[in-house]
């Protein structure tokens, strides 16, 4: 059969034989070569129950509704078009569907085999449901794109949706699949929402943009780390029900998925099964919401963040802290600890800004080696308290003069004649001299204790209560000033 240039002409091969209103339907005609329909123009053409020994091309055509319903051919070619509703619904096995540099209002395509959308341009929305093969999307501009449901894959296995090069101006969504692989290129969009999709590849999404939000609801994907990398979403990234393939994981093997070298401006997660969202290079602008469930954050040194939420959290003590962190991260790295601590500060609660200060020291000074480790946790962490801690150099003066105390007792010095270890008028004064000594009062040294060495011992004294006493009081005018 030649090319067809006209309804008339396409009217020959059916069963109807008159044009009407520029419209034509066949309807169960069967055509025993290809069928190409080139530069024609219409309202309306309908093929239905039609069998076509060949491909059906339409090129270079003008029509303002193109219906193709169970229509049985080798494929499905549209291409250089101007369409205004297509419509192809339960193309045979093995019939491909492909629309290339075509102009459409709409498109719904339902139950076709493999589709390849290559330069479309559609006004409004393009829908894809009851999938039957794989679909790959690029270059193309559309106001939104839906992919809904599958047919039961079968022996021609799991479809794969490859989408690259993608603008909207609404959104894209992806509900109810089992896939493959799914992969995300160079996509342009409103809204981005994944809900009850299932992989057997993991996630691979770069140079996504996203204006407004990313959902996630019920993603489930293999062990091996899904990602999204290189991607701009200035709105909220909310991801809920994230788990791994029960085929596929070991027990208790967390759905794993990163963000890498990306910005977002908002980011929540929640899941009952374990899931880990890495942070990787990556900037969440906004507040990072606390995860819920089984859900843990990953942060290395390279992100940053904005803001932590902490409603309901109470971090006063080492205990609560600890227990925090080991809720909220999979690990406490500087990064986690510096998020929680900006947070605190942005809050004005100092005294808990002050508790993550000293665990963050005490985690830092863990990893030095040799006796520098040792020194550094024992004399600037449990003696000085970093500087934070009021309590503990509090705690090292009062031992301090307590012990200072019991040794001027028991070697006997302020003992007068006839006095035991177990005077209380030796002790109190034994005591008296000691806290002299230890906060420089001035008040003298007995004439027993006038040799060199406790003139040498009364300067060491006084010099380490010198130092903890300032120390002590410039933590209290630090806390009361902020």
């Amino acid at each position: 059969m030649g090319t067809i240039r006209t309804l008339e002409e396409l009217a020959t091969v059916g069963r109807q034989r008159t044009v009407s209103d520029r419209s034509l339907s066949l309807h169960r005609d069967e055509i025993d070569t290809a069928l190409l329909l080139d530069t024609v123009s219409a309202d309306r053409i309908s093929f239905e129950h039609m069998s076509v020994d060949g491909p059906l091309t339409i090129r270079s055509c003008h029509i303002e509704e193109l219906v193709i319903d169970h229509a049985e051919a080798d494929a499905i070619l549209v291409t250089n078009s101007r369409i205004g509703r297509l419509t192809v619904r339960n193309a045979s096995t093995g019939c491909d569907v492909t629309v290339t540099d075509t102009s459409l209002v709409s498109l719904d395509l339902h139950s076709c085999g493999d589709v390849q959308l290559q330069r479309l341009r559609a006004e409004q929305s393009v829908q894809l449901t009851a999938l039957r093969g794989s679909v790959s999307i690029g270059n193309s501009r559309a106001a939104a794109i839906a992919l809904r449901s599958q047919v039961a894959a079968g022996r021609l296995g799991r479809p794969r949706v490859e989408v690259s090069g993608l603008h909207l101006s609404e959104s894209l969504s992806l509900d109810d699949l089992w896939l493959a692989s799914l992969l995300l290129h160079d996509v342009d969009a409103r809204d981005l929402t994944l809900s009850r999709v299932r992989l057997d590849e993991p996630l691979r999404t770069t140079d996504l943009r996203c204006s407004d939000t990313l959902r996630v609801n019920g993603l489930v994907i293999p062990p091996d780390e899904s990602s999204v990398a290189d991607s701009d979403i200035r709105g909220p990234v909310d991801l809920r029900g994230l788990a791994v393939n029960s085929g596929q994981a070991e027990a208790e093997a967390p759905a794993r998925l990163s963000f890498s070298n990306s910005t977002v401006a908002r980011l929540t997660a929640s899941s009952s099964a374990p899931a880990v969202i890495s942070l990787r290079g990556t900037s969440v602008t906004g507040a990072l919401g606390l995860p819920g469930g089984r859900s843990r954050y990953a942060l290395d040194d390279g992100c940053s963040v904005g803001d932590l939420e902490l409603t309901g959290q109470t971090l006063r003590n080492v205990e609560q802290v600890l227990t925090f962190l080991d809720c909220s991260f999979t690990e406490v790295t500087a990064a986690a600890l510096e998020t929680v601590r900006a947070a605190l500060a942005k809050r004005n609660r100092n005294g808990e800004v002050d508790q993550l200060y000293y665990l963050t020291r005490q985690r830092e000074a863990a990893q030095l080696r040799g006796p520098r480790r040792h020194l550094t946790l024992g004399v600037v962490g449990g003696v000085l308290g970093w500087g934070v801690r009021v309590r503990n150099p509090t705690r090292i003066l009062l031992l301090g003069i307590l012990v200072t105390a019991a040794g001027l007792h028991l070697a006997g010095p302020l003992r007068e004649a006839g006095q035991g270890l177990t005077s209380v008028p030796a002790a109190g004064r034994a005591l008296v001299l000691s806290v002299a000594l230890w906060l420089n009062v001035g008040t003298g040294a007995p004439s027993q204790l006038t040799s060199p060495a406790w003139t040498a011992l009364a300067v060491a004294l006084t010099s380490a209560g010198l130092l903890f006493t300032t120390l002590i009081v410039g933590i209290v005018i630090r806390k009361l000033v902020r």
